[in-house]
């Protein structure tokens, strides 16, 4: 019987890292067994790792380290094939006659490119995102609402106290919205507290609440929650995510789509 390949320090730190995404914790003996060397190089590995702050070692073996999404500028935002095939699933969940509140976000722009895209004519939009207005009073015949309020600097979308009492006073069929952070026990939430608040409005005027998040964002938590698991209708994802990610789904009851 041939024996295993022997894979370098780095290449074993990679599997060690890319196991724990998928699992809760590894064990020191199972790797020693996976790596075929020994307990102290394996430990070794963890080491270098938690100085890394990519995981926590605990006895007998490492966990995870909880991941939180920051915000970032909206120029470095990638517009990924994933977005994209998300947002086509959600613009075609769009009829005539709709009212809907569009969401700020990459997720959200790529939605509304795609809904543009649609034979539709008659479609009422409420949003506070200064782009997404933009290019749905240039590319379709729809009534467009924009909520007013105060532009935060570097981002294209409005927010404060005035925004969340205007969009208060709507009432619409459904609401497009996304996340930077999902977490199935914890919810959905972003870095920004305004931006949050501002998305608990928008699911609070919705009849149907439909939630765009690409798989990356999945397993991370950030400083704002703004809506439980069990506050959205429909989570829209893609085919990215791990067998255990689509386990926790189920188990959690969450109704969701992948694209």
């Amino acid at each position: 019987m041939d024996e295993k390949p022997v894979l370098f320090a780095e290449e074993r730190k990679k599997v060690i890292l890319d196991l724990l995404d998928n699992q809760e914790r590894v064990e020191v003996a199972d790797l020693v067994e996976r790596f075929n060397v020994s307990g102290s190089t394996i430990r070794t590995d963890m080491r270098e790792l938690e100085k890394e702050n990519k995981l926590i070692r605990t006895h007998g073996g490492a966990i995870g380290k909880p991941r939180e999404n920051r915000e970032d500028n909206p120029k470095v935002r990638m517009l990924t094939k994933e977005k994209i095939a998300i947002a086509k699933y959600a613009a075609g969940l769009i009829q005539e006659e709709d009212s809907i509140v569009i969401d700020t976000g990459t997720s959200c722009l790529a939605f509304t490119e795609e809904l543009v895209k649609r034979d539709l004519d008659k479609v009422k939009v409420l949003t506070y995102d200064l782009q997404i207005a933009t290019i749905l009073s240039e590319k379709t015949n729809f009534e467009i609402y924009f909520i007013g309020g105060l532009v935060r600097n570097k981002f294209q979308y409005v927010a404060g106290e005035s925004a969340l009492n205007e969009i208060k006073e709507f009432v619409v069929d459904r609401a497009i919205i996304s996340t930077t952070s999902f977490d199935v026990k914890h919810g959905y939430s972003t870095p920004n507290v305004g931006t949050g608040q501002i998305k608990q409005a928008v699911l609070s005027i919705a009849k149907q609440k439909i939630m765009l998040c690409d798989s990356a964002k999945f397993g991370k938590k950030s400083f704002k929650l703004f809506a439980k698991p069990e506050n959205i209708d429909i989570l829209i994802t893609d085919k990215k995510l791990s067998t255990k990610q689509l386990n926790e789904l189920n188990l959690a009851s969450i109704s969701f789509v992948t694209t």
